[in-house]
């Protein structure tokens, strides 16, 4: 045995070992606690010694200054001077350790220190050094070490010649000519080495010819022959911008992760770095506007790509649909604007699960491309490509791209796995691979760049290895996705929702944070609409700046890790206080809005009702405490009213039974409902011997990530929330119910289950002060229905899922998400369990669950204790649920009439008006806002029962012009106007986007 690769490690290690020619510890060190920074400059007072290497104390989420003076000495063109700084956590997890920012004679970030990047690059003479340093989210003792360290170019630059080859041979077949071809090298450079005299003049004599000798005979011959496939590279840094850390945080990780990119693009000349989320850049702008600039400059030279459409890589899963588009819309607007680059890509690597919706939003975005690595992750079935045409609901097609991994190490061993796991090598030879840390930020390290410098040269048995833009990437894989699958007469096609078979459980955990989501997208719709409809009739002054912050603020908590719930304590903490804000100047947008409708009617008094809805709807409103129940209302109108003060006598309860003219629902001693006798059709909706609202509790010890998941064995361990503790009749003018109390452990569960005179909808408004530690919630609805699927709705449409186990596939969907509602049909009869806050549903077979509340304890110990507020609903109707007015139902109950009385008054303005209607119930005209460009009114509509119709949208309001657009507003296609109504067709749950000009 000779040994030959142990030989080789050894002499690495050496020259590992050599690489340094000298370190100086700094000891003129001077330090001060502070708080987050609000500039670049540090405190004047308060500063104290600080010695070099002994320990310091640090607490949770931590901050201090460091200073001192650095007299770099020039050295000969052989040697480089650096800075390093360690603390004693190198080598462990960057995302939860001590990271710093430093500043050398000037208010500009030059670059981070943290767990992965120690070193700096300093040129000579006397430096003002400034160090911010974060201790990180953990109570610490840190070991803060400064020093200036002496490098031989050459010895590194030869260890890096020999130690990727080394790597690179590991990966390889040791019978394998490649294996020997690389080795053989290596041994003969080894062999000119000279180790006697490790500083004398015979070592870098030794080390000069050694690296000659591989530059030549090595990387001139060897390498570069016959690669096979190609290997893609981008420098990337995913920063989540919540998690394990707060947004305040984050704002500092932009600066750090920003600044090392462009310092070691001063370094390495052939690094390219792409970074998505303007949000990120908008932190960056706001901080360090020196740093913002050189960014800016990298960008124009082509090393730096701003790609990724959205404003955050935002969950897809639970937002609505207006939100996705203001994700792009806003995003695509701020690339442009800042940079003058128009996105392609929708980049989400690490989004849990991608909904079936996406595809459209995308196309009619300006969006043709889509890529992720998370669907890597699926823990029963491996998805079957990773270049694909991805068909959404409605039929469009974006081209797809999967990777195995958003943070990786660039090594040989990276690229052969990367090789190895690209699926689609018939369709594709090249395969995107994105390198440096992430999660927390940090990105690519100079030996990583090193790295590259060899692997790009093509050694024997790898694929090659380039480095470019992901949208240049994405470009060529389609390209050649596009030649072989029409030569092999094969498309991949995936159609419908990318499902994620893991963190199931981010449709439920923090419930509150779910819920202020919700109510704040439909309030700021809600505003935008009567802001729009109040400039139109009465001049009122319309609120853009104030919009465009609010929605920004919700984009921005849509974050992957915070809408799922998988985030710090803090993180909510700061949420809370941000959806509070959004929700004071919404409300009070809103008012003003219908405030100044109100003052320009000229009517006789009243009550003025508005309805945000799409649909023209009457009901129950609340007027002065009290119900009170009013005729139709326009959509997206109001009407000036005279509500009805009596009922008609067919509500009916006692201490079991509530009653209207459609149903009859009856419960038995612990109060779960066993008959709800639909008296329209016929039909009993219980099956015999079933209950239902059964509030089942399950044990929730997920097999990894608490927050994150439900794992499938949950199933296995149910016990029923069933200990009633009081009970009370509901007997009001146009509702009747019971109120029933029931205790769980230590949790008080208060539900009022009602039925109003109008409605075959059964309403549980639902208070709990949950105080459980690993529970799962959920509401169960056994339905006398049989259906092998269920329809859940998810924007813009609703898509079908096995309510059977038969597949792999169909078993991982024990846990789905949804929004405003799931439905059960048959043929002709079914039932939709509506919400106004929630997202997790199952369905199996029978039975049809909804996901109230769940309680983790990682990474917030606190998550979802506390008073929850929330209704659900369960509505039967007629037909399936394409044919029934569940979508109608489902947004009154998310988006009531508002209403207020109001005085006589000869105001101009009409006392009945509606913006917008349509003549299809299908037809959901979702959005009514100011045009962003302010050139009229933008209206957004979709099919909602996946049909073709001709719809005819007619306006309360004489039209000068109504113009077809995409979703970014761009115009398209002018429409013919008559009688101010616009006639088009529209698809199977097509979205249409139109520009309507008023006349004067």
């Amino acid at each position: 045995m000779t040994f030959i690769e142990e030989k080789i490690k050894m002499t690495c290690e050496k020259l590992r070992e050599w690489i340094v020619s000298s370190a100086k510890r700094i000891d003129n060190l001077s330090f001060v606690r502070c708080g987050y920074k609000t500039t670049n400059i540090p405190p004047d007072e308060g500063w104290e010694p600080l010695f070099n290497g002994e320990p310091i104390k640090f607490s949770r989420d931590s901050h201090a200054w460091i200073r001192f003076t650095a007299d770099v000495p020039a050295t000969a063109s052989s040697e480089s001077v650096f800075l390093r700084m360690t603390t004693g956590k190198e080598g462990q997890w960057d995302a939860e350790n001590p990271q710093c920012t430093i500043f050398i004679d000037g208010e500009s970030a030059v670059q981070a220190f943290d767990t992965n990047h120690t070193e700096l690059l300093l040129s000579p003479g006397k430096k003002e050094i400034l160090i911010y340093f974060y201790a990180g989210m953990f109570d610490c003792i840190l070991y803060p070490s400064v020093s200036l360290v002496v490098k031989n170019n050459d010895v590194n630059r030869l260890y890096y010649d020999m130690a990727v080859p080394l790597a690179a041979v590991k990966c390889l077949n040791k019978n394998s000519y490649e294996y020997t071809a690389i080795l053989n090298c290596l041994d003969k450079a080894a062999l000119l080495l000279d180790f006697r005299s490790m500083r004398g003049r015979e070592f870098f004599e030794s080390v000069a010819a050694a690296q000659a000798y591989l530059q030549d005979e090595f990387y001139g011959k060897v390498c570069g022959k016959d690669a096979r496939g190609e290997i893609a590279l981008i420098g990337h840094t995913h920063i989540d911008v919540a998690w394990k850390w707060t947004l305040a945080q984050t704002n500092e990780k932009a600066q750090r992760s920003f600044s090392t990119v462009i310092q070691l693009m001063k370094q390495y000349p052939d690094y390219v770095f792409m970074s998505s989320q303007p949000q990120l850049y908008a932190y960056v702008k706001q901080n360090d506007p020196a740093l913002y600039e050189q960014i800016r400059q990298r960008i124009k030279d082509g090393r730096w790509e701003p790609e990724g459409a959205m404003w955050l890589e935002a969950d897809t899963n639970l937002v609505s649909g207006e939100s996705l588009i203001r994700q792009i819309l806003y995003g695509k607007k701020f690339m442009k604007e800042e940079f003058g680059c128009d996105n392609h890509v929708l980049w989400l690597p690490d989004v849990f699960g991608y909904s079936a919706a996406l595809p459209q939003i995308l196309k009619k975005c300006g969006v043709d491309t889509f890529f992720t690595t998370k669907i890597s992750w699926c823990e029963t079935d491996k998805f079957p490509h990773d270049n694909f045409i991805w068909q959404g609901i409605d039929g469009s097609e974006v081209f797809a791209v999967l990777s195995d991994g958003y943070v990786k190490r660039l090594e040989p061993g990276m690229i052969m796995d990367s090789q190895n796991k690209h699926v689609d090598k018939k369709y594709s030879q090249t395969h995107i691979a994105t390198f440096g840390f992430g999660d927390g930020g940090g990105g690519p390290t100079a030996e990583m760049l090193e790295n590259y410098e060899r692997l790009k040269a093509g050694l024997p048995g790898f694929p090659r290895v380039t480095m470019k833009k992901s949208a240049d990437i994405l470009a060529e894989i389609r390209a050649q996705f596009d030649k072989n699958t029409a030569e092999l007469r094969f498309v991949p096609k995936w159609v419908g929702e990318l499902y994620l078979e893991m963190h199931r459980g981010t449709y439920t955990t923090m419930a509150a944070n779910k819920k202020n989501n919700r109510v704040c997208e439909f309030l700021y719709q809600k505003a935008e609409t009567a802001a729009g409809t109040a400039l139109l009739l009465a001049g009122a002054p319309y609120p853009a700046e104030k919009l465009d912050k609010g929605w920004h603020t919700i984009l921005k908590n849509q974050f992957h890790d915070i809408i799922p719930g998988s985030s710090i304590h803090e993180v909510y903490e700061d949420s809370d206080a941000e959806y509070a804000a959004l929700l004071h100047d919404g409300n009070e947008m809103f008012e003003s809005a219908v405030r100044a409708l109100a003052a320009g009617i000229g009517s006789e008094g009243g009550v003025f009702v508005y309805n945000p809805t799409p649909f023209e709807a009457g009901g129950l409103i609340t007027l002065n405490g009290k119900e009170v129940c009013v005729p139709e209302i326009p959509a997206h109108g109001y009407a000036v009213v005279t509500p009805e003060e009596s009922a008609d006598g067919s509500l009916y309860a006692d201490e079991h039974t509530v009653e209207n003219r459609f149903v009859k629902v009856c419960f038995d001693e612990k109060y779960h409902i066993v008959s709800f006798y639909d008296k329209r059709f016929d039909r009993e909706l219980i099956p015999d011997g079933e209950c239902a609202n059964v509030l089942e509790v399950f044990e929730d010890y997920p097999r990894s990530y608490d927050a994150w998941e439900i794992t499938e064995y949950y199933k296995q361990k149910k016990w029923v929330a069933d200990d009633v503790a009081a009970v009370s009749v509901i007997r009001d003018t146009f509702r009747v119910g019971i109120s029933v109390e029931r205790k769980y452990r230590n949790s008080v569960i208060r539900q009022a289950i009602t039925l109003t005179q109008d409605s075959a909808r059964l309403d549980f408004k639902t208070e709990i002060d949950w105080q459980e530690d690993h529970v799962l919630l959920k509401a169960a609805f056994p339905l006398a229905l049989r259906a092998t699927h269920a329809n859940y709705e998810i924007q813009f449409g609703h898509i079908e899922r096995p309510t059977h186990r038969n597949t792999s596939w169909d078993q991982a969907k024990f846990e789905v998400c949804a929004h405003k509602w799931a439905d059960l049909s048959e043929a002709d009869y079914g039932a939709a369990l509506l919400n106004d806050c929630k997202y997790g549903y199952s369905c199996e077979e029978n039975v049809l669950k909804l996901s109230l509340l769940k309680a983790p304890t990682y990474p917030n110990p606190t998550a979802d204790r506390g008073h929850h507020s929330f209704t659900y609903a369960l509505y039967p109707h007629s037909g399936p649920v394409s044919l029934s007015d569940t979508v109608k139902q489902a947004y009154l109950l998310n988006n009531p009439l508002c209403a207020f009385e109001i005085s006589p008054a000869q105001g101009s303005l009409p006392d009945r008006f509606g913006f917008v209607s349509t003549d299809t119930p299908s037809a959901v005209v979702d959005t009514v806002k100011r045009a962003e460009d302010g050139n009229g009114y933008i209206v957004r509509l979709y099919d909602a029962a996946n049909r073709k119709a001709t719809v005819t949208l007619r306006f309360g309001f004489a039209i000068q012009r109504a113009v077809l657009t995409d979703m970014l507003e761009n115009d398209m296609q002018t429409l013919e106007v008559s009688d101010n109504a616009v006639t088009l067709p529209l698809s199977n749950f097509e979205v249409l986007t139109l520009r309507i000009i008023p006349k004067a």
